[in-house]
């Protein structure tokens, strides 16, 4: 694997390119990058024909080594690697430790072993068996094996053995990875840890820093702020920007940063300004579980003066080339319903789980023909309703998480092409400030 850091944005962050991965050696990803989430291999709701109608198929995938924990000998046995293995073959592979989707359990990590909950329960797994499991796996990148069970509860007990076990595992991945031929070309990521306290994470980046001077390691992670699942979303900012600083100042510059964890876009945009090249969907993934769909602004081209207006309209509905039911005409007292659903900008705000997103569930959308997003170019957008997909959520038909993943991985994509685009144009704190006013509008986190 090679980083290079082309470009230093004004907004804070730097733009990038990732290539020479061991399966994907002409393949060139622009970073900040965000790579496709999997469960068990597969990217959640989608099949591999339905997922490269969203993205391209050379994006590269997250795949939790806790998903695979139980098949070692099957993915020695078979030769390929998990890529091939999940029939995602295109892709490149990322395999962290646990799930950045689910919440991992708290206070089950041990001296010899990390806890990893599979689907025939807790296993604790230690530095030589999860380095035999990656060497299957065949991935590009990895992180090293880690004891990552802190967040902004955690004592300063708890953070410390954090820090002495990690540091053990570290080491014993580096050695390993240079005796393993099979690890030879994948890339090892060092875990960034340390709690929710400075102290400690400037002192364990500054000791990581050291163990590059053989070029053992390749990247690194930032890990230790949160448990995964959903408590990633609610982090506050400004600690967050505290903690991410001192974790990441110590550290080279040719060398790649990943984050994994549902972040919210807001603090996306935070993470890169700090200087974080790599992340996850995560987020869109547990937007489509709670039965929510993307919606907040992504461009700046969009603007208009009055940016009011420009909210309002950007959900508006502007396709009228939308399928749907024409068998079914609507009495006057239904056209009358429609008038006024459409009349609101938003669901009732009590149905929302976040300012980024807007409820299926709620039935205000029964009878709207408007599209998750007014100009979304995705498939769901161009020929589904609201209420279609609102009928499918509410009898539990299959199709409904699959439209709303497929609109919520493409806008999610979307956003970090636009950041992007912002960080070379010197605006990525102008889509900040956009961000920040329609979290303001909304009222919600």
């Amino acid at each position: 694997m090679k980083f290079v850091a082309e470009q230093a944005s004004k907004g804070g962050g730097r733009i990038g390119r990732l290539t020479g991965l061991r399966s994907q050696p002409t393949a060139v990803h622009n970073t900040p990058l965000s790579i496709i989430s999997t469960l068990g291999g597969s990217a959640p709701h989608l099949t591999q024909d339905v997922l490269h109608l969203v993205v391209e198929k050379e994006v590269p995938v997250c795949v939790p080594a806790q998903h695979f924990c139980e098949l070692t000998k099957t993915l020695q046995k078979f030769k390929k690697g998990v890529a091939h293995f999940s029939a995602l073959k295109s892709h490149g592979v990322c395999v962290t430790v646990q799930d950045a989707t689910k919440m991992t359990p708290s206070g089950y990590n041990e001296k010899k072993g990390i806890s990893v909950w599979t689907y025939g329960g807790r296993q604790v797994i230690a530095a030589e068996k999860y380095m035999e499991l990656v060497e299957s796996m065949q991935p590009d990148w990895y992180e090293a094996l880690n004891d990552a069970d802190t967040d902004g509860n955690s004592s300063k007990k708890r953070i410390s053995k954090s820090v002495m076990n990690s540091t053990v595992m570290l080491d014993q991945c580096i050695d390993i990875s240079k005796k393993k031929q099979g690890l030879s070309d994948a890339a090892l990521f060092a875990p960034l840890l340390g709690g929710h306290s400075i102290d400690e994470r400037n002192r364990f980046s500054k000791a990581v820093v050291e163990k590059t001077k053989d070029d053992a390691i390749s990247g690194f992670s930032l890990l230790g702020l949160h448990t995964n699942g959903v408590t990633t979303e609610k982090l506050d900012l400004k600690l967050l920007s505290n903690l991410v600083k001192v974790s990441l100042d110590p550290l080279p510059q040719d060398l790649p940063r990943q984050a994994s964890g549902a972040w919210n876009p807001l603090a996306i945009i935070t993470l890169v300004q700090q200087g974080v090249d790599i992340f996850d969907s995560s987020f869109p993934y547990l937007v489509t579980e709670r039965k929510g769909a993307l919606v907040f602004p992504l461009s700046l081209t969009m603007e208009s003066p009055d940016e009011k207006v420009l909210k309002k309209e950007n959900l508006e509905h502007q396709n009228k080339k939308l399928k749907s039911d024409k068998s079914i005409e609507a009495s006057s007292e239904d056209k009358q319903t429609n008038k006024e659903e459409d009349a609101k900008e938003n669901i009732p705000e009590d149905e929302l789980s976040s300012a980024y997103e807007i409820c299926l569930k709620d039935k205000s959308n029964f009878y709207s023909t408007k599209p998750l997003l007014a100009g979304c170019q995705c498939y769901t957008c161009q020929n589904f309703t609201r209420a279609y997909i609102h009928h499918l959520i509410n009898v539990n038909e299959l199709l409904g998480p699959v439209l709303l993943m497929m609109h919520n991985l493409h806008h999610w994509m979307t956003f970090f092409s636009s950041i992007r685009s912002a960080m070379k144009n010197d605006s990525l704190e102008n889509l900040k400030t956009l961000l920040q006013s329609h979290i303001s509008e909304t009222g919600k986190l």
